[in-house]
């Protein structure tokens, strides 16, 4: 009973700490709770999303087996692409008629709550089917995939934000709202996964390669979630429904301001 407890506390801690600093960081106009609860029980939803996804997609792309190849479909077919697919279709409810989504960085918090929503209840899942493990398994998780989830998250509302206030390169965002997280998320996956199928030698290597490619992961979404805020600080929408969702964005000057201001990065 007592291991339970603990292991459930491991489990939850890595993404309410990372909900904590990002939330902490949304000073100038912070989201209600409501909508941020919203987004992270949406996150949760997407867990089944994400398995009806990859249901669909193992009648027609078989991944799994015990080789490099069925390891890599695995980290693409089977978690990657159906989970950032699942994460971004939660989003885009959460955020299609919330007046609220009215900065650049909104898109990240709301991102992260429903990437850490999803993050949360895997971790959950995890460590009741580790039960024995489960100092091992909350400690891994807690390192890596929980900050992993966060960081494709970051990348997804940074885009997802561009493609929703910034009048040019609207397809290019799109694209990318999706395409990053997927890439990323399925390289990191792969990394960990084809270890199991290659010597210990090159498993010790991957493994190690994963730990660089999540600290330069982790590195470049601090540098794309500071851009964001930067731009807030300058450009400030009058009020939250004049920027909503719903709006075409065709008298928003400051948005087009804002792509000189990248460009300027």
């Amino acid at each position: 009973m007592l291991s339970s407890i603990f292991s459930l506390f491991l489990a939850l801690i890595p993404a309410v700490l990372l909900i904590l600093f990002v939330v902490g960081k949304d000073k100038k106009q912070p989201e209600p709770p409501v909508q941020l609860v919203k987004a992270f029980l949406a996150g949760i939803v997407s867990v089944f999303v994400a398995l009806t996804i990859v249901g669909v997609i193992e009648g027609f792309v078989s991944f799994g087996e015990a080789t490099l190849e069925g390891q890599i479909n695995l980290a693409f077919w089977g978690a990657a692409i159906p989970e950032e697919l699942a994460k971004l279709l939660m989003l885009w409810l959460v955020l299609r008629r919330n007046k609220y989504f009215d900065e650049h960085f909104d898109g990240i918090v709301y991102a992260v709550m429903v990437g850490l929503g999803f993050a949360a209840f895997e971790n959950v899942m995890y460590m009741m089917d580790n039960i024995d493990d489960w100092l091992v398994v909350g400690s891994a998780r807690a390192l890596l995939a929980v900050p992993a989830h966060y960081a494709f998250a970051v990348f997804m509302g940074y885009f997802y934000s561009l493609a929703h206030f910034t009048p040019r390169n609207r397809a290019y965002n799109v694209v990318m709202t999706l395409l990053v997280p997927i890439f990323l998320h399925g390289v990191y996956d792969m990394l960990l996964m084809a270890g199991e199928v290659l010597p210990d030698t090159v498993s010790v290597l991957l493994s190690l390669l994963c730990i660089v490619f999540c600290y330069y992961m982790h590195k470049e979404a601090i540098r794309r979630l500071s851009k964001h805020l930067q731009s807030d600080a300058v450009i400030v929408p009058d009020n939250a429904e004049s920027h909503g969702s719903e709006s075409s964005h065709d008298d928003g000057v400051e948005y087009i301001e804002y792509e000189d201001v990248k460009k300027e990065d």
